[in-house]
């Protein structure tokens, strides 16, 4: 099998064992490589070679020892490289461990003996594991562009129902498909954060968890449906979101965005914990209204915890780099963590929200079921407003981030460019007019070169031309190295 396009591999925190391959390191196109929060040992060969497109890479929290090879040995101006909490001798002691504690902790997870070839084929089979799930990622966007020409001719504009618990009956129930198996390490996963398994709910439980729907449990109501406040049987508050459907998604239809809608489970979103679907009476087969139960967060939004200070602990700048990262990482899990990707997802402030430690969790993402079976659109015209959604919510993140900075509100777009010049300004003169705008609680609690970094990427998030900001993977990598410089 050819790597050779490979650019992006991350398989951190996944408990993995045994030697590095020395061969991930010289992939021709390979730019991130993480395989940091695993329990790799050994170590690796003084003379291994590197690519020179290298932006980051992370060996951090495993169990290496020796020396780094040196063409990866420190981070640069374009290159961030983390390999603290191992075993390493040209590491800083200070973010090292001893060498008895990797020994020991080696021998304690240590493997059944197995033959050489056995190691070479489980350390291969590892890797194309990886790279499959690029490739079935691949046939998936294929599948789903199909079935939009399919789709096309089956178009039939239907009536929009409300979230009215009147119009429901018992018999109307359906669920989708429980998902598979194939989810149940992930799944594992996500419990040991908080986020229970995914589920299919009845209507009965919708109408007892929310009192049948009463008013006084609405949390908020928009043209696509209504949000309510629920409890549960177990007695876990949640949140019910009722989406309004149309004819046209017909279960089979349907079966494909739940597919998706249940994968949006992850660290730094607002996770969807199950859902319910309810039948059209004179329709029975055909779904007219969706139910999806989110997760509560209880701690209050972002914009909170930045504009309220006086009732809450003041953010300090490395909690507000963690908050920022958490953000990113949700952002880069909606873009890239299933395809096709789920882009334009109105990302404001006032959607972030935590949770009691202080974890960032982006409610509110795109999770319409409005169809993209049928669009007139080309799929030339399809490609482009992906890529300006993506763009889009890059620059959103670059106003959260400003607000994090600053401390302040950005209530309009004049006042966003004035800042935005002002921060270019800050950034090619004095040091003392940087810090002059940023948030007076969190002087003194930030190195300036981390706190430059991290305006240097607000900047460019927030450029006009949309072909200009960078990826989510791009800032990403700075905000690491910012982490690196904050800590170093």
């Amino acid at each position: 099998m050819n790597f050779d396009h490979l650019r992006f591999f991350d398989v951190s925190s996944n408990e993995l064992v045994g030697h590095v391959p020395s061969s991930l390191f010289s992939l021709p196109s390979i730019q991130y490589l993480n395989l940091a929060k695993n329990q790799f040992t050994g170590s690796l060969p003084m003379n291994t070679s590197c690519n020179d497109r290298h932006k980051f890479v992370d060996i951090s929290y495993n169990l290496l020892i020796g020396n780094s090879p040196s063409c990866i040995g420190s981070s640069s101006s374009n290159r961030t490289v983390l390999s603290s909490w191992n075993c390493l001798l040209n590491g800083s002691s200070k973010y090292q461990h001893p060498y008895s504690f990797c020994h020991k902790e080696a021998l304690a997870i240590k493997p059944p003996v197995r033959n050489q070839e056995d190691e070479q084929f489980t350390v291969k089979l590892g890797f194309i594991v990886g790279v499959i799930g690029g490739i079935v990622g691949a046939v998936s966007t294929l599948g789903l562009l199909i079935l939009v020409i399919l789709r096309r001719a089956n178009r039939n504009k239907a009536k929009d129902y409300k979230c009215d618990s009147s119009v429901f009956e018992k018999t109307s129930v359906r669920g989708s498909p429980v998902i598979g198996g194939r989810h149940a390490p992930r799944t594992m996963r996500l419990v040991s954060l908080g986020i229970p398994p995914y589920r299919v709910f009845t209507l009965e439980e919708m109408e007892d968890a929310t009192n049948n729907f009463d008013p006084s449990n609405l949390v908020v109501e928009r043209s696509k449906g209504q949000v309510y406040k629920g409890l549960l049987r177990d007695g876990s508050t949640v949140l019910v979101k009722c989406l309004k459907l149309k004819q046209k998604h017909s279960p089979q239809t349907l079966q494909q965005h739940m597919e998706v809608i249940s994968k949006l489970r992850h660290r730094h979103l607002v996770s969807v914990l199950g859902h319910c679907i309810v039948s059209y009476h004179d329709h029975p087969n055909t779904a007219s209204t969706v139910f999806i139960v989110l997760e509560y967060v209880t701690n209050g939004s972002l914009r909170d915890h930045l504009i309220d200070w006086r009732k809450r602990e003041v953010l300090k700048w490395p909690e507000r780099m963690g908050i920022t990262m958490g953000i990113a990482r949700g952002i880069q899990f909606l873009h890239t963590g299933f395809a096709p990707g789920i882009f334009g997802n109105d990302l404001k402030i006032n959607n972030i929200l935590l949770d009691n430690s202080l974890t960032a969790k982006i409610s509110n993402h795109n999770l319409t079921l409005s169809s993209k079976v049928g669009s007139d659109a080309s799929h030339e015209n399809s490609i482009r407003s992906i890529e300006d959604a993506e763009k889009d919510d890059i620059y959103q993140l670059g106003i959260i981030i400003l607000e994090i900075i600053t401390g302040r509100p950005i209530t309009s777009e004049s006042e966003l460019d004035d800042l935005k010049l002002e921060l270019e300004r800050s950034l090619a003169e004095a040091p003392s007019m940087l810090r002059g705008l940023t948030d007076p609680s969190i002087r003194g609690t930030y190195a300036y070169d981390s706190l430059r970094t991290i305006v240097q990427i607000t900047v460019n998030c927030l450029c006009k031309d949309s072909s200009k900001r960078p990826s989510i993977e791009d800032v990403l990598w700075n905000m690491q190295y910012s982490v690196q410089v904050q800590e170093g």
